[in-house]
């Protein structure tokens, strides 16, 4: 029991001056556990922007996987219409040749 009333004792003392007032005020105190609530949980802050940037890239990938299909498809289209674009694709891009002819590759 003296041991609660020195800690009471204290507890006024401290909370005459007005910082201290501030410091230890409920509002305080409530706010610095939903902090630490926040850090320390399984869902932590660091594993909300981990996983945000996570989808951010992931994002990205689609787009560029999205512009992929897009571009193959329209050379698709490319191929079917015409013959002639048929042959110079496999020529350009595997090399393909006719009988007698001689393929040099200049990079």
């Amino acid at each position: 029991m003296r041991l609660w009333n020195n800690f009471l004792e204290f507890r006024q003392r401290v909370l005459s001056y007005k910082v201290w007032r501030i410091v230890f005020s409920k509002y305080t105190i409530v706010t610095l556990i939903f902090l630490l609530y926040l850090l320390l949980d399984t869902n932590n802050l660091e594993q909300w922007f981990r996983t945000g940037s996570t989808l951010r890239s992931q994002e990205r990938q689609i787009r560029s996987y999205r512009e992929e299909i897009k571009q193959t498809e329209e050379q698709l289209t490319t191929l079917q219409s015409n013959k002639d674009s048929i042959e110079s694709f496999a020529r350009e891009k595997y090399y393909f040749l006719e009988d007698g002819e001689t393929v040099y590759i200049v990079e």
